[in-house]
């Protein structure tokens, strides 16, 4: 099987370093022209099943993509983004203080009323296996978030997922992964080319 993973397009949450979580944040301006643009990069591409995180960011997402690959995306709550309970609505600075305030760790803590990025990874490799079953020998396209694509990522390069990677997931970076003998492989990770024109 082979996974396409999209990060969805950004939104002006995104560019204001304030937490989304599973709020229904839309896409800013630039976040739509970003999601135009990668359903341009993905319409010469074949898939044979669609998945988006259900949150809205990324609904609105894959309906850009929808438009130009003519699938469907089916609503997959395994996708969605690190659930930071509390934490959603406030600014990244105020949760970074509060962790140094009482001496926890960023991937490990888990926020009142969510789950930490530990839970998120688990959540993630669980349901790419779980698509790796029922879609054998198949392309699969997933729209998703980028803390979700990168704790996955982290888990198929073996990285310590306490520690952070040498790599960001852009928004509408595309990233591909095989699932060959009983393991993940990467293909392409933060793929971005499309956006090259928007810079």
């Amino acid at each position: 099987m082979r996974a396409v993973l999209v990060r969805h397009g950004e939104t002006d949450f995104n560019a204001k370093r304030i937490f989304q979580g599973y709020g229904d944040i839309p896409l800013s301006d630039l976040g739509h022209r970003q999601a135009a643009r990668v359903a341009e990069r993905l319409t010469d591409m074949r898939f044979d099943v669609f998945y988006s995180s259900d949150i809205l960011r990324t609904m609105q997402t894959a309906e850009a993509i929808s438009q130009r690959v003519g699938m469907l995306p089916t609503p997959c709550e395994g996708l969605r983004e690190w659930h930071v309970g509390a934490w959603e609505g406030k600014p990244v600075e105020e949760f970074e203080a509060h962790l140094e305030a009482i001496g926890a760790h960023v991937v490990s803590y888990v926020p009142e009323g969510g789950e930490s990025q530990l839970q998120t990874q688990q959540r993630m490799v669980a349901q790419m296996q779980t698509f790796a079953a029922q879609h054998a020998g198949k392309v699969v396209l997933c729209v998703s978030h980028g803390r979700a694509i990168d704790m996955f990522a982290r888990h198929v390069l073996g990285l310590d997922a306490m520690q952070e990677p040498p790599y960001t997931i852009i928004n509408t970076s595309v990233s591909i992964f095989d699932w060959q003998n009983h393991q993940w492989h990467i293909v392409t990770l933060n793929e971005i080319r499309h956006l090259e024109a928007l810079s």
